[in-house]
């Protein structure tokens, strides 16, 4: 059953996914195709790049957001990101782009054909009233058509961050082989000038935020933050629900009463700072006291913002916030996604727990009293884990054979350890005994010599049994939370040389016959009944859970040859293994 969940799961999380990349295709090449024939003179690959800024090509509706409350920034539609209402603070360039093209505002708003058609027609119309002919002259006109308020000095750099971005997309060779546009080669420098030295991405050393050399400080103003009262205990992962310039612009407007510390770009993980970590941002409620929140520029269809150089930007950050601040430890980072039952931490709200709680690194939708779901089941946690705590040390295990045991470990662990034998051998390792917390503490195995290796299984509440690399090396990692521990395993592992016959079956009566070419008998002589299933050793699941009285007879003729694991024990503990050979 639980396979049956996580399938279930991944199934309902991976088809938005696919089926977005085909309707994404189709909008873009079709919508825009149109504009550039309605507009011959807009140069190919500017609408692509001013859409990508501001949507990443999603035709946003409203059904692509979850939260519309004061705070929340002005929501924007369709493939260019217009904006109906601006909440009095955003420029409603939706009015604007249908008065100029003459395109009536539902059509727009319903229509990516013509959502694009209606803005490349504001803008040709624009350009050819300024005579706009160079790349300066262009921006000017996008400026002219954003949503972004105009005239303040706290509005500059919002607007000149947004521009940046439209011009880094159309110098990008990859984007361009993508959306069928001649690269361009703009000269950033020229072109901004003054503020091209805060608008770059934080790997070409610009330091300037206060706490966090690598992020760029721009301040939210008094309004939207007050002193910090507490000590800060914990990290708050959000998304912005909104463009990168768009939330960082918002954190500005006195009426929103919103705020974060952190404001993370998708496409390069630049960072603004807007709020010290000294004083409380307004970004998680009864959380804001004690804790450090950061915002992740993500919007419609949020995991293709979710980007690795953001993830690692990201977890740079907190990294540096684990090293700052004592009561922070980067090992209670969230990391649980799917449990063994197969219900899921990530979809919805799930309190983690106030302040004080165990896991000190977790999401908006895992705090008490919050309303928003973000950063939801798309964020990575288990990776977004490996790279905070990057640098954990490993022990390594070598020759042909050796235990493997870890008894009544320790709470906040991390072990990372790599098993590796002679070439040409597999690595197999075989868990005889097997207990950890239930829903907390968590044992992977990976198919290489690290954690980001491919993964072969995660266990919690059942034993692993044997399991058997591809190759002469296999890594494993366990992870204890705050509280609670159990007595762990006792196993042993052996490298298998090319060529080996099948491990000699020892101890195994209660599986007839054993090996076996078709129908099993299985007796746990040391329970009468219980449940059990059986693994093959990538952790597949073989059969459902069944429950039994004294034997079960299970039909293994669909079953590949190999080597399998019976996994048997109580309703709540599932502990105990034998081994199965399928002839």
């Amino acid at each position: 059953m639980k396979q049956i969940i996580t399938l279930l799961l991944f199934l309902l999380l991976i088809m938005p996914k696919l089926v977005s990349s085909q309707t994404q295709e189709k909008y873009y090449k079709s919508a825009f195709n149109v504009a550039y024939q309605a507009c011959p003179d807009i140069p190919q690959g500017l609408l692509e790049a001013i859409s990508y800024t501001n949507t990443h090509c999603h035709h946003l509706t409203d059904d692509n957001y979850f939260h519309d409350g004061p705070d929340a920034m002005p929501r924007a539609y369709g493939l260019m990101g217009l904006v109906k209402n601006g909440k009095n603070y955003f420029r409603e360039n939706l009015h604007v782009v249908s008065e100029l093209s003459g395109i009536a505002e539902e059509e727009i708003l319903e229509s990516p054909e013509m959502n694009v058609l209606a803005y490349a027609k504001s803008f040709e119309r624009l350009a050819k009233e300024s005579k706009a002919i160079e790349i300066n002259d262009y921006l000017s006109v996008i400026q002219q058509l954003s949503e972004l308020p105009i005239g303040d000095e706290k509005d500059v750099y919002p607007m000149q961050s947004m521009l940046y971005s439209v011009c880094t997309f159309l110098n990008d060779a990859k984007k361009a082989e993508q959306f069928g546009f001649q690269k361009y080669d703009i000269d950033l420098k020229a072109v901004f000038g003054e503020h091209y030295d805060m608008l770059t991405a934080p790997e070409l050393g610009v330091t300037r935020s206060p706490d966090y050399p690598p992020a760029i400080w721009d301040p939210a103003p008094e309004c939207n933050w007050e002193e910090r009262t507490k000590e800060v205990s914990a990290v708050v992962i959000h998304y912005t629900e909104g463009s990168y310039a768009g939330c960082i612009s918002w954190f500005k407007n006195c009426d929103a009463e919103v705020s974060a510390h952190y404001v993370i770009r998708s496409a390069d993980g630049q960072i603004t700072q807007m709020v010290l970590e000294k004083d409380k941002a307004w970004h998680a409620r009864t959380a804001n006291g004690y804790t450090i929140g950061i915002e992740h520029e993500a919007y419609g269809n949020v995991w293709e913002f979710f980007t690795e150089e953001m993830y690692r930007s990201s977890a740079d950050l907190v990294r540096s916030i684990c090293s700052r601040y004592e009561a922070i430890e980067g090992r209670r980072t969230h990391d649980r996604d799917t449990l063994d039952n197969g219900f899921c931490l990530n979809n919805g709200l799930y309190n983690l727990g106030g302040e004080g709680a165990c896991v000190q690194i977790r999401g908006h939708q895992h705090y008490p009293d919050q309303s928003h779901t973000d950063p939801g089941p798309y964020w990575d946690w288990n990776y977004y884990y490996k790279l905070i705590n990057e640098g954990t040390p490993t022990i390594v295990l070598e020759g042909e054979e050796g235990r493997f045991d870890l008894q009544n470990y320790d709470n906040d662990e991390r072990i990372i350890w790599v098993i590796r034998g002679p070439e040409e051998s597999t690595i197999q390792l075989d868990f005889s005994n097997f207990s950890l917390e239930t829903d907390f503490d968590f044992l992977w195995i990976y198919d290489g010599d690290n954690v980001y290796a491919p993964k072969i299984g995660r266990w919690n509440t059942q034993s692993p049994g044997m399991v058997q690399s591809s190759s002469n090396v296999m890594c494993v990692e366990f992870r204890s939370d705050c509280a609670t521990t159990s007595t762990g395993w006792e196993a042993s592992w052996k490298a298998l040389v090319p060529g080996s016959s099948i491990p000699e079956i020892a101890n195994e009566s209660g599986v007839y016959p054993n090996p076996t070419s078709g129908m099993v008998t299985i007796r746990t002589e040391d329970m009468n009944s219980g449940i059990l299933t059986v693994y093959d050793l990538y952790g597949n699941q073989m059969v459902p859970l069944i429950r039994y009285h004294k034997s079960v007879t299970i039909d293994t003729n669909s079953w590949p040859s190999g080597i399998y694991i019976v996994n048997y024990g109580s309703s709540t503990t599932m502990g105990k293994a034998m081994k199965l050979v399928k002839l």
